[in-house]
C-alpha cells in the first residue's frame, strides 16, 4: 500500500465519509454497513493530500459504532479497506477516521460527515 500509492504511515486525510449524504451537519450510520468516502473539491487541503489523494478519490469500507473510543466517549468508527485514486485502479488499503458520537439507536450511529482519517498498518 505504502509504496504503490506513496503513501505514508500516519499521513491524515480529509473526506466526506459517506459520499450519499451531506458534507454539512450530522449524519446517521448503520452498524455495520458499507460506506464510500470521497475527497471533496474544497480549499484548504494540504499539499501532501493533493500530491497522494486528490479531490475525487473514493474510499471504500464499513462503520463501526464504539461505545469507548480513543478519547474514552462513544464514537463512529469507520475502516476503508480499498481505495480509488482518480483515473487509477482501486487498490487495498488500512485507513481509519474515528469521530465523535452525537448518538446510538437502533444499531445507528449519529456523526459528522466530514473530518479527518489516518493511513495506519493495521486495524485498531
Amino acid at each position: 500500500m505504502v509504496k504503490e500509492l506513496h503513501w505514508e504511515d500516519e499521513d491524515r486525510f480529509i473526506l466526506v465519509l459517506d459520499d450519499r449524504h451531506n458534507i454539512e451537519g450530522k449524519t446517521w450510520f448503520t452498524a455495520g454497513s458499507d460506506v464510500v468516502g470521497v475527497v471533496p473539491k474544497i480549499k484548504g487541503l494540504h499539499r501532501r493530500q493533493l500530491e497522494v489523494a486528490p479531490p475525487g478519490t473514493r474510499f471504500y469500507g464499513k462503520a463501526y459504532y464504539l461505545k469507548k473510543g480513543f478519547d474514552g466517549n462513544p464514537s463512529l468508527l469507520i475502516r476503508y479497506d480499498r481505495v480509488k485514486l482518480p483515473g487509477q485502479d482501486e487498490r487495498p488499503i488500512c485507513f481509519v477516521v474515528e469521530s465523535r458520537s452525537y448518538g446510538f439507536k437502533d444499531g445507528r450511529v449519529q456523526a459528522g460527515n466530514f473530518n479527518e482519517g489516518s493511513v495506519v498498518d493495521r486495524w485498531p
